[in-house]
């Protein structure tokens, strides 16, 4: 991150240890200054010390965060330093994060290591026995916001009942940019409703930016009525899912004013879904 190679430069010692440390390097682009202002880590203010341990806090890797917690006592002590505000120290939030992310992956039968390089999540009573519940939800979307999991192409969540509210974690994450290269995202029979329509529509804001590859979404058997469609197609119509292909609202409450919403996409020149 941008606020991690700018902190690193002020330090040659954190600038060789992001160095060494896996996954952490410098953009090509990003020189060293001739001037250096700091020359060990203890010379760097507790905040920015914070700053670049949180940036290294991955849930699914928390080894860099840890090492570079252990480099020496004021490190240590930012990490574990509670800002007045906050609950838990940055050290305890990773060490909860942590422990909640290894209960999903053990519960879906997968590593974390597993989970962080997969290009294909599935969950759901029909696919692998068990329902992916609302707290399941809650966890996989802080992970999805924190990066955590970026590879992912296809995301099935299908007859899990999350309702609106169970997906709220995912569709924020997803708002905020997470999981770009995402191609098929199924969500039939959740219950989801206009609600979520709704939400994934505001979601869709920077269609640039939210599901820019998605070319499959299946939204089937989730009560959804003319309502949601409306919302989902006035994002379309604003370019929201260019690579959209295929659309499934099938066995949903919608009559003939959602279909020419859809319509009306169309319409205004937009690409059409190949199914719909």
């Amino acid at each position: 991150p941008p606020r991690l190679c700018a902190a690193a430069l002020e330090c040659p010692p954190a600038l060789g240890y992001l160095q060494r440390v896996e996954g952490a390097h410098l953009p090509p682009m990003v020189a060293p200054p001739k001037h250096r202002t700091a020359e060990n880590l203890t010379d760097l203010p507790s905040d920015l010390l914070c700053n670049i341990y949180c940036a290294l806090a991955n849930p699914l890797a928390p080894a860099a965060a840890c090492y570079f917690a252990s480099t020496c006592h004021d490190v240590r002590s930012a990490a574990l330093a509670r800002a007045a505000s906050a609950t838990f120290s940055e050290a305890q939030h990773l060490q909860c994060f942590w422990a909640r992310a290894t209960a999903l992956c053990k519960s879906k039968r997968m590593t974390r290591s597993l989970l962080s390089r997969a290009t294909q999540f599935t969950a759901g009573p029909v696919i692998s026995g068990e329902c992916f519940s609302a707290a399941d939800a809650e966890i996989f979307g802080q992970l999805l916001g924190a990066r955590s999991i970026t590879r992912l192409h296809m995301l099935v969540l299908e007859q899990n009942q999350l309702g609106e509210e169970g997906m709220r974690p995912i569709v924020q994450a997803l708002a905020d940019g997470a999981l770009p290269m995402l191609r098929d995202l199924q969500l039939y029979e959740n219950g989801l409703g206009d609600g979520f329509c709704a939400a994934l529509a505001a979601a869709l804001a920077c269609p640039a930016r939210v599901l820019p590859a998605l070319a499959i979404l299946n939204l089937s058997r989730n009560r959804v009525t003319s309502q949601g469609v409306a919302a989902l197609a006035a994002a379309l119509s604003r370019g929201a899912l260019p690579h959209l292909t295929t659309l499934d609202l099938s066995d949903n409450d919608i009559d003939g004013a959602g279909i020419e919403a859809l319509a009306e996409t169309g319409r205004e020149g937009l690409p059409a879904p190949g199914a719909l």
